[in-house]
């Protein structure tokens, strides 16, 4: 016997792939009680049977259903198994189209706004983007249950010769990347039962997200390539990466290892050095520099 909640369920997923309501409850009718007529669809479903026919015409267009030739027709449901198939090939199918005719369009636009992000999965896939984007350097700080799900990115565009450089509050290996980790890290973030990270890429663009305790909501995310933003953003990112070594290393007496993060770092500061992040936010307010 299938619950209610099953069918009501079903049914949803089902106006998901391009069928109606009705379209959807013919379908899970003719699965569950196999061959039968339009009357009898309509008399099992409590839909008027004018209603029945005309999306049954449809279904049959759809691929969901099959008829016979009779002057009284029977019905049949397509096994669920060869729908999803068909369903599957043709998205994939119109995927490819689309994607080739957006080929032509600028993958997005860079502008000074503050976008609020509702949606885990936008999140997440909205930073792999940008770390798989970053042409120079990404700067982040990441807590325990989000650096799984970026890890690779990160890992590989350290591979193509990103400088990564990643604030972890528990022992974590990362080839290519430079880590650095927060001192009794698991202590800190145990503090609270939020989860949070912020990541830099190319002090261009960034994302700093705020999820509940089990990574199933997000309280607060924002992204934006506002350069003003992003440019204190990056600043603080790399200021809180340098002090966190220096906390470690001073206390120990080791200034030797301490100067070697201050030169080693030196060329990630934006206005002492002018790199790329400097010459990004230059380029952007250059034309409201101009005095009037």
């Amino acid at each position: 016997m299938i619950s209610p909640e099953h069918t009501t369920k079903a049914i949803q997923k089902l106006t998901h792939i391009g069928f109606t309501q009705l379209e959807s409850e013919i379908y899970l009718y003719l699965l569950s009680h196999g061959v039968s007529t339009g009357y009898a669809i309509a008399k099992g479903i409590g839909k008027a049977t004018a209603n029945v026919y005309k999306a049954t015409e449809s279904l049959v267009r759809k691929g969901g259903i099959e008829q016979t030739m009779d002057e009284s027709k029977l019905y049949i449901a397509v096994s669920w198994k060869l729908l999803l198939a068909d369903r599957q090939k043709e998205f994939t199918t119109n995927i490819n189209s689309l994607s080739e005719c957006l080929n032509h369009y600028p993958e997005y636009q860079v502008d000074e706004n503050v976008y609020q992000l509702r949606k885990m999965e936008q999140v997440i896939e909205q930073t792999l983007r940008m770390i798989e984007q970053a042409k120079h350097i990404i700067l982040a700080d990441i807590e325990p249950d989000v650096i799984n799900w970026l890890a690779l990115a990160l890992v590989q565009a350290a591979k193509r010769g990103v400088e990564v450089r990643v604030k972890v509050y528990q022992a974590i290996e990362l080839e290519g990347v430079y880590v650095t980790y927060r001192l009794k890290g698991e202590e800190v973030y145990a503090k609270t039962n939020d989860i949070n990270f912020t990541v830099s890429s190319d002090g261009q663009e960034l994302m700093m997200a705020l999820f509940n305790e089990n990574a199933s909501t997000v309280i607060q995310a924002f992204r934006t390539t506002s350069a003003l933003m992003n440019m204190r953003i990056y600043c603080g990112l790399l200021y809180e990466l340098i002090l966190t070594d220096l906390k470690i290393i001073i206390p120990q007496g080791n200034i030797q290892s301490a100067q070697k993060i201050l030169t080693d770092t030196e060329h990630l500061h934006p206005f002492s050095n002018k790199n790329c992040v400097f010459q990004a936010y230059r380029q952007r307010y250059g034309n409201k520099r101009l005095s009037k």
